[in-house]
């Protein structure tokens, strides 16, 4: 019906197509989630991606290509490891920030011990995803900084790489104050900010400044288009030259002249979080039933055309040998033994929740009724409540809700990449208690698979700690996404492997944009 719909659209408003050429000197994106906001270490959702990429610089960069993950100098040009929770850094000199503020290790101090001190909430988010074992930054000359860890740190490189750990003007930050500072942003990044509308409009502008190799075009323009036909209509009619998000059902619409797709499935899981400590979902029986109850072969088949992905075990292929379990195939569909364990729970038609943000997460509205269908079918009673994001994303989960919709990214190419950073005691999940797991092994094999250092030790730790997560049940994975982007004929890149999902690649050197 959305297809027909979309079509039916297109030619209503007669458009053809374009034929007028990309100008390498500018580029228009639609984009489907807009941010409010946009320091490094306050921003950590999807959204935010494609944005602090272009204006914020690390100390140590990631080769966007990698496999395995390789790193080069940042902001930093060396790196040492010269104790075993001890990192020296020295600092590249010359670099300047987009307001014109000399970069010294002050900056590297302030952006990060506001987040590793863990005292301010605003930066508890990435905290507790990337750098709860991050202790503090020490200036020892300005441009050498030590970085403190509290227990030896495996993924120190990886860590320091993501773009939470961006680094921003401490002296901008102190003369504005960090409300002002987010509307306008400052980094060191190949694009500064020209103007930021919060949940609207971005425009970029080359930083002609900056250290690196310069950005790929002069201007680039990220505008918030919410729906997916007004994105499509949007480039066939040279609104944009780039779109995201698009569902693989759309594609026909954009076989056009002009104008080509590039399909992607991303390293990420759609999840429902399951509320382990509200009724009925605080019984382990009702969690497993619910999971052996969705059908996810039926919700790739119907909403991605069968591209996208149904999930085997909480990993992603990505993390290469020897971390990737191969056939591993924990989740099941088995509706008849859901109901036998909702017999034996007890369960007698209680109601429950899902929190969700609408469309959010692409088809995520049309995921929940499916599901509601689905587990109906089961005896399982779910009501759905839709929020807009601006309230679903700052809401602080309540004793109404069983389940709310998120997603799972690998963030870097490891286990740790996706389950460290959603289900640690540190995660935003499991502070706010609705991620409590009881099982008696689960803390030492969680400690063993995210900071053992022998690699077999590791996996097999890490292989364990997917098998208990069966017994906890506390998140329900749908599949791994599938989308495209469309753009116009000229303009051509590789999806950055290294980054994390929705980053978009406009660093100089990573896209390429034909007149």
């Amino acid at each position: 019906m959305r297809k027909l719909l979309l079509t039916t659209a297109l030619v209503a408003l007669g458009l053809g197509v374009a034929t007028m050429p990309v100008q390498a000197q500018e580029m228009r994106i639609a984009l489907s989630t807009f941010e409010k906001g946009l320091d490094p270490q306050d921003n950590t959702g999807n959204s935010g991606a494609p944005m602090l990429y272009q204006i914020y610089d690390t100390l140590i960069e990631r080769d966007s290509f990698s496999t395995p993950l390789s790193f080069k100098p940042g902001l930093a040009t060396e790196w040492t490891q010269i104790e075993p929770t001890v990192w020296e850094l020295k600092l590249r000199e010359g670099v300047v920030f987009h307001n014109g503020d000399t970069f010294d290790a002050d900056d590297v101090e302030f952006s990060l011990d506001r987040m590793y001190h863990h005292e301010d909430p605003e930066f508890f988010s990435a905290w507790g995803r990337w750098h709860y074992n991050f202790k503090d930054a020490e200036v020892i000359d300005p441009y050498t900084i030590r970085i403190h860890t509290l227990r030896p740190e495996p993924a120190f490189l990886t860590l320091i790489s993501s773009r939470s750990a961006g680094i921003t003007s401490k002296d901008y930050q102190e003369e504005v104050g960090f409300d002002t500072a987010k509307l306008n942003p400052v980094g060191t990044g190949p694009y500064k900010v020209a103007t930021f509308v919060p949940g609207e409009s971005l425009v970029l502008e080359r930083f002609d400044k900056h250290w690196g190799e310069p950005a790929a075009l002069d201007k680039v323009t990220m505008l918030h288009v919410p729906e997916v036909a007004s994105r499509i209509t949007g480039l066939v009619n040279n609104e944009f030259d780039l779109i995201t998000n698009i569902p693989p059902d759309q594609a026909n619409t954009l076989n056009v002249e002009g104008v080509r797709t590039q399909g992607v499935t991303w390293p990420m899981f759609h999840v429902w979080l399951i509320h382990q400590n509200v009724a009925p979902t605080d019984n382990p029986l009702v969690r497993k039933a619910l999971r052996l109850c969705t059908d996810r072969k039926a919700l790739v088949d119907g909403l991605w055309n069968g591209l996208a992905e149904t999930p085997t075990a909480h990993q992603f292929a990505e993390y290469g040998a020897p971390l990737y379990i191969e056939g591993l195939d924990l989740i099941k569909y088995d509706p008849e033994k859901g109901r036998r364990l909702l017999a034996e729970a007890g369960y007698n038609g209680e109601e429950m929740v899902v929190s969700h943000a609408g469309n959010y997460y692409l088809y995520g509205d049309l995921a929940a009724q499916v599901i509601q269908q689905q587990w109906a079918e089961c005896g399982l009673n779910l009501r759905l409540q839709e929020e807009d994001w601006a309230t679903f994303h700052g809401s602080q989960p309540h004793d109404s809700i069983n389940f709310r919709t998120w997603s799972n990214p690998m963030y870097y190419p490891d286990p740790m990449g996706a389950m460290d950073t959603h289900w640690s005691p540190k995660s935003w999940a499991s502070q706010r208690k609705l991620w409590t797991p009881s099982h008696p092994e689960w803390e030492a094999t969680y400690e063993a698979a995210r900071f053992e250092t022998d690699l077999e030790k590791r996996r097999a730790a890490y292989q364990r700690l997917l098998e208990i997560s069966e017994e906890e049940s506390g998140w329900l994975l749908l599949y791994k996404p599938h989308e495209l982007y469309a753009m116009r004929e000229g303009i051509s890149f590789d999806i950055p492997i290294a980054q994390r999902p929705y980053v978009i690649p406009l660093r100089g050197g990573e896209i390429t944009v034909k007149k």
